[in-house]
């Protein structure tokens, strides 16, 4: 990783005009600068295009989906808008500290890293706790247990997206887990293990939609069945 690299950041958006603007104040407070924020608003019914305007920042990239097709569709099409080596993801209303990205691009050492998270504050659920996963994260420790936290601590290494495939789309839920799993079956996932990244509580969390929680743990369980079985 170079100073020049470029980090396109992926924020996808829907309705929330307040969280939004929070969230692009976080990533314009990096202490890493060279990064594009790509913002996909999926069919919102306010005009978000103000918030973007507001900033007047020519890194800011401002596109809306025809017709509302959930986060995992808003990511992929930023994911494909990119020009970075390297891709963030920020959901609206979760905020990064100033030195989010410029801590974990230390991490891609070499070509073998595919993924790095950082440890979270979750502030969801009336209550706070840290996330804290393990320093190097392997294919088996995925598949035994989830906890990488939300989408908003990674940062991923563009070639391994184009590699393993984009976010699944026909999943309920747990995407960003499933992406996990595959970046970890060919390159290795890392952990910087400080608190670099905040989830907020809001509303039409899928985080509170229990049935929707479960429906794509199983999906998951039925993709992996084969990988899931061998671990006895």
């Amino acid at each position: 990783m170079g100073k020049k690299d470029i980090v396109s950041i992926v924020i996808p958006t829907y309705n929330r005009p307040e969280y939004l603007k929070k969230a692009i104040q976080t990533v314009l407070a990096q202490t890493y600068e060279n990064f594009e924020i790509i913002i996909v608003d999926d069919a919102s019914d306010v005009d978000n295009s103000k918030v973007i305007d507001s900033f007047n920042d020519d890194r800011i990239l401002y596109f809306k989906n025809k017709k509302n097709m959930g986060a995992p569709f808003s990511r992929n099409k930023g994911i494909r808008e990119s020009k970075g080596e390297y891709v963030a993801f920020l959901d609206d209303d979760d905020e990064w500290e100033p030195e989010k990205l410029e801590k974990q691009l230390k991490e891609f050492s070499n070509e073998k890293v595919g993924l790095v998270v950082c440890y979270s504050l979750d502030k969801r659920f009336g209550m706070t706790r840290v996330s804290k996963p393990q320093r190097i994260v392997s294919f088996t420790d995925l598949l035994k247990s989830f906890n990488l936290s939300s989408t908003s601590s990674y940062v991923v290494l563009k070639k391994a997206i184009e590699k393993v495939g984009f976010f699944d789309e026909t999943l309920p839920s747990a995407q960003e887990y499933d992406l996990a799993i595959r970046i970890a079956n060919y390159f290795e996932v890392r952990t910087v293990p400080e608190v670099l990244m905040i989830q907020n509580a809001s509303e039409g969390q899928i985080s509170t939609n229990w049935a929707k929680k479960i429906k794509g743990i199983l999906a998951l369980h039925s993709k992996y069945g084969r990988e899931y079985n061998k671990l006895g």
